[in-house]
């Protein structure tokens, strides 16, 4: 990792240049960023601080972090996949299962993480120099460490969902220093995961408490992704040893998910939008909504070049003619029929999620048929939802939501049932108001009608096949649905039973001739995790050791 490391320290650096100078970072990081820039010099207010925090947050609105590769993670499941059914291409590859240790994308992936986890660790190394000479730079100064802290956690929490053990550093990195850094156990990195959450959860404001919201993280997204953190870290992962394995204690992690949750639902700081395809066009319209959006990674170029856009809203989306006045929609992550009958008639949530058309060069909307269901596509994100012309062919401003109150109703409401094995009453209503705003009704409202009863579970595993389908109800395309089954230790199963199920649609003239290939490559016991990249491996002369089965 010493190669690698080193990189962050001098792009942390002409980032901090750049941001100084206004000028073009092409341009430093084709000159020394050292002959430019003292760290020493800086970090000497909370102008400065910020600066540097904002810097570090640059990582996540990389098209290699949430801009792009992210998109692709969550494929291919029984909810999505990568057009296509060949490999040796980028995106296919990653997305079929036709993964190697050389593959780009995960390289860089790799490496933008370590570089924001870098970024915070400098910013750490050098806080004490920052001058607070009254009341509300002391405030600020708190804010901006507990962002930095919100980023960590972040960065390392995504590490090790997608390699498992991983090195584990807080240090500022040195050039001197040695950077052949064993894996750390993922246990490990948890607790430092969670202690930053906690510990920017803090120090951040609720999100109806700042005088003007511009996107930050708040307390609400911290806990809330503290949450998701104890979800994960009591399911299921592949460790070294080639076995799918959950802590001995993750009932205790479970406890922990349904408290922070209750906090976060009793405290009213957040509710759901009443309109779920509202939800979705406020992103595309570049409106923030923090009380349901309770986190999104921000994208924005002015000119619409590659730095800091993102693909959403084309790459996962209805395609369009590039001819259309709306824009190129790539569309090149697709789903199929299966996924549109999980919805009951009547649930408007269908027709936001699920595209079923496609819009040609005269902005004419065309059906697609059922029969070629596999090139339907995500439709929560549209480039005929964004207003004016487009700035680019392909390049986006779309966020990546990252957190909304759903999934906390949804979380609550899964850990109650691993922790009880049925519903508490706060537990029905969580489902109720996810379930009341899916059909048009008010969430807060009880509604005779379609309100779920604890009578309508039988067991325990009622909840659970009911939450497995909810989830992608209400969470589809937006990036769970592989990680959800890796941690339920369901992801092997479902995928061959999946195949069977679009092979046998094939077979019986329902589908037209198209071959699901994720079927064909998919090992289990290897594909839970991505492999450590090959470069990391060789660079560390092995002290860095490869995951299972690669």
């Amino acid at each position: 990792m010493k190669t690698i490391n080193f990189r962050y320290i001098r792009l942390f650096a002409a980032a901090l240049v750049c941001m100084i100078l206004s000028v073009s970072c092409k341009d430093f990081l084709s000159e020394k960023p050292y002959d430019f820039y003292d760290e020493a010099d800086f970090y000497k207010n909370v102008t400065e601080l910020e600066l540097a925090v904002n810097g570090a947050f640059e990582v996540l609105s990389d098209k290699m972090t949430y801009g792009h590769f992210m998109l692709v993670t969550d494929c291919d499941t029984d909810v999505s996949h990568v057009k296509g059914s060949g490999t040796g291409h980028t995106a296919r590859d990653l997305g079929h299962y036709n993964i190697y240790t050389a593959h780009t994308w995960l390289e860089e992936a790799w490496g933008l993480y370590y570089t924001g986890i870098d970024r915070v660790n400098r910013i750490m190394k050098n806080a004490d120099r920052v001058d607070l000479p009254d009341e509300d730079s002391r405030k600020t100064f708190s804010r901006l460490i507990a962002e930095a802290k919100f980023l960590r956690a972040i960065c390392y929490f995504d590490l090790v969902r997608m390699w498992g053990d991983v090195p584990f550093k807080l240090t500022a990195s040195d050039k001197t220093e040695n950077f052949a850094v064993e894996k750390t156990d993922r246990e490990v990195v948890y607790n430092q995961i969670v202690k930053d959450f906690e510990e920017a959860a803090a120090d951040l404001p609720w999100q109806d408490e700042v005088s003007s919201y511009e996107g930050r993280p708040t307390k609400g997204a911290a806990l809330g992704l503290l949450a998701r953190a104890y979800l994960y870290r009591a399911g299921y992962s592949l460790r070294q040893n080639g076995n799918m394995e959950r802590p001995d204690n993750y009932r205790d992690y479970y406890q922990k998910v349904k408290e922070i949750c209750a906090e976060l639902i009793n405290s009213h700081h957040h509710a759901l939008n009443p309109n779920y395809e509202r939800v979705f066009k406020n992103v595309c319209e570049n409106i923030l909504e923090p009380s349901e959006v309770m986190y999104e990674v921000q994208f924005y170029n002015p000119s619409g070049e590659n730095d800091h856009s993102s693909k959403i809203g084309s790459y996962n989306s209805p395609e369009i003619d590039r001819n259309s006045s709306y824009g190129l929609g790539n569309s090149f992550i697709k789903t199929t029929h299966f996924v549109y009958d999980w919805y009951e008639e009547g649930d408007l949530r269908r027709e936001t999620a699920v595209a079923t058309f496609k819009i040609d060069a005269q902005d004419n909307v065309i059906q697609i048929p059922r029969n070629q269901s596999y090139t339907w596509a995500p439709g929560k994100w549209r480039r005929n939802w964004i207003p004016g012309p487009p700035k680019d062919l392909e390049n986006m401003d779309i966020n990546f939501i990252l957190l909304r109150y759903s999934d906390i109703l949804l979380m609550y409401a899964e850990a109650v049932n691993a922790l009880d094995g049925q519903l508490d009453q706060l537990a029905l209503e969580c489902l109720n108001q996810v379930k009341r705003r899916a059909y048009g009704y008010d969430p807060t409202v009880a509604n005779s009608e379609i309100d779920l009863k604890a009578s309508d579970f039988a067991s325990s595993e009622d909840v659970t096949e009911y939450l497995m389908v909810e989830r992608v109800r209400e969470l589809c395309f937006e990036g769970f649905r592989r990680f959800d089954l890796i941690r339920w230790n369901k992801l092997a199963e479902v995928l061959d039973d999946f195949a069977l199920k679009f092979n046998n649609a094939v077979k019986e003239g329902i589908l037209s001739n198209y071959v699901w290939a994720a079927g064909n490559y998919f090992q289990a016991g290897k594909h839970e995790l991505y492999p450590i990249p090959e470069y990391e491996i060789r660079e560390t002369r092995g002290t860095l050791k490869q995951n299972p089965n690669y």
